[in-house]
């Protein structure tokens, strides 16, 4: 790259490895994220043709949780918190299978589930409603998941059409059609530190209530005393 030295040219090199991209493909990405930026800074018009065609070059801005996914995902007292828990475990997991069925039913929506973040793997510990590969294989990558998005923001994630979201739409349950309607909320030990989600969706558009975020807030309180001991409040 024009006027980077060696050391600055292996580090891109390093990154876009990491990303799994190549070099001019980082570069293009990096490049259409700012001038996406720019555009909306300065209020102009045409932003939403930029994002389409930016989609077409597979030059997709990334969602809010890239950034900072691979060092909040990474920490190393997450990950510990995850694998105390013993949730990694299948038999251990499935003990939240009747709780996933009375979110479904709380929140009238055909699907609902209990997910798990790992270093590069979104697994599904117990769920109701899933489609496609992850019916079949309970779980994914961490890469393009909405669980990754509410482990790095540690922020209930709640959308009504996700397709209509920019920095959502290009995640793979949103794009196969699983996912139009979310609601993911961050499942916390007592220090804090998110191992996954309990979500909620929907395949259609849906408002979500104040009613539906108190009750998913109560399922999340219940989980966390299943998993972790700590009594809802």
């Amino acid at each position: 790259m024009p006027g980077f030295d060696a050391w600055m040219s292996d580090v891109l090199c390093a990154e876009a490895a990491a990303a799994g991209e190549t070099v001019d493909q980082f570069v293009g990405r990096a490049v259409a994220a700012r001038m996406a930026v720019e555009r909306a800074r300065r209020g102009e018009q045409g932003l939403p043709e930029l994002v389409d065609r930016m989609h077409a070059a597979g030059l997709q801005t990334p969602g809010p949780a890239t950034a900072g996914t691979r060092s909040a995902i990474n920490d190393p007292q997450r990950l510990q918190a995850l694998y105390d828990s013993g949730m990694l475990n299948t038999e251990r997991a499935h003990s939240l299978d009747r709780v996933v069925e009375m979110v479904t039913a709380a929140v009238a929506v055909p699907g609902a589930a209990v997910t798990l973040v790992d270093r590069d793997t979104q697994y599904v510990c117990s769920a109701v409603g899933l489609t496609g590969e992850l019916e079949i294989n309970r779980k994914g990558p961490v890469r393009g998941s909405l669980g990754a998005e509410v482990v790095v923001s540690d922020e209930p994630l709640i959308v009504d059409d996700a397709r209509g979201e920019p920095l959502l739409r290009d995640h793979y349950t949103v794009r196969d059609g699983t996912v139009v309607a979310y609601a993911g909320f961050p499942l916390k030990d007592g220090s804090g530190h998110t191992i996954g989600t309990l979500s909620a969706w929907d395949p259609h558009p849906r408002r979500w209530t104040s009613g539906h975020v108190q009750l998913l807030e109560d399922f999340v309180a219940m989980i966390r005393a299943r998993i972790f001991g700590i009594s809802p409040h």
